[in-house]
């Protein structure tokens, strides 16, 4: 009996191992037909026989640009340099160049003065003023200058003007909103820079600037620049000097032939 046990299971062995082999032959042929099929084209579709040729010369001549690269044409520029008031002379805007000139006078205005005085306090025993604030126009700064003489300034920035002098004043207006009239406070305060003519700031109301602001145009541009006194225009390949602007004109003069030009501004 022993015997015969060992004989079956040999023999079951065997079959095993025989059809394990038979197994890994009918799995290549599978694979095999697999391959086959992966490597034919879509079914309607033909192979290229032939391979496409490439152009050697586009290689040639990016290989030749690299090692030969083309100079830079434009002129080297200075970042740090002073750019010029230069008007462009871009086509449009429909002005006409007066006196033969291509520079175009569109009007004359005047800027609001960037300081205003807002608010003092007075001694009536010594009949002065003191502790004046005095505000940038068109942004959040505040300065307290404590009297008459004291420069408008503070630790952290100076405006370079310095308070001359300080007039009370007071004016009767109509006021709708009482039924009748009341006292306005129009007082006076006289500040200058050094070197310049003094302004006089009135009690919370807007003061102009006293040098007027040429708005000026490059023949017929759609651009419109603002130029003052002493300022320099270029236009037309020719250099002006801004001699002197009033409300009724401006007038220029040729840097090259010191020839001087009156405009008006244009109606």
């Amino acid at each position: 009996m022993d015997f015969l046990k060992r004989q079956y299971e040999i023999v079951a062995l065997t079959v095993a191992l025989v059809a394990l082999i038979a197994s890994a032959i009918l799995l290549s042929f599978k694979v095999n037909a697999l391959n086959s099929e992966l490597e034919q084209p879509p079914h309607g579709s033909r192979r290229s026989e032939f391979t496409p040729h490439l152009n050697e010369n586009s290689y040639s001549n990016a290989i030749t640009a690299l090692q030969h690269p083309p100079l830079w044409t434009n002129a080297p520029t200075d970042p740090f340099s002073r750019i010029p008031f230069e008007l462009s002379s871009v086509p449009g805007g429909g002005a006409t160049p007066t006196n033969g000139l291509q520079v175009v006078l569109m009007s004359i205005t005047r800027k609001p003065f960037k300081l205003l005085f807002k608010a003092y306090s007075y001694d009536a025993d010594k009949s002065e003023g003191y502790n004046f604030q005095i505000n940038f126009q068109f942004r959040d700064r505040t300065f307290f200058v404590r009297a008459a003489g004291d420069p408008i300034k503070d630790r952290y920035g100076d405006t370079g003007y310095r308070i001359v002098s300080f007039e009370r004043k007071f004016t009767t207006v109509n006021d709708p909103s009482l039924g009748g009239k009341r006292e306005k406070d129009v007082s006076e305060l006289t500040i200058q820079h050094e070197g310049e003519k003094p302004v006089v700031l009135v009690l919370l109301q807007e003061t102009e600037e006293q040098e007027p602001v040429a708005n000026v145009r490059c023949g017929a541009t759609a651009v419109t620049r603002e130029c003052r006194r002493g300022q320099r225009i270029e236009c037309g390949g020719r250099t002006y000097k801004v001699v002197d602007i009033d409300p009724t004109q401006m007038v220029i003069v040729d840097t090259q032939t010191e020839e001087q030009h009156v405009i008006k501004p244009q109606q």
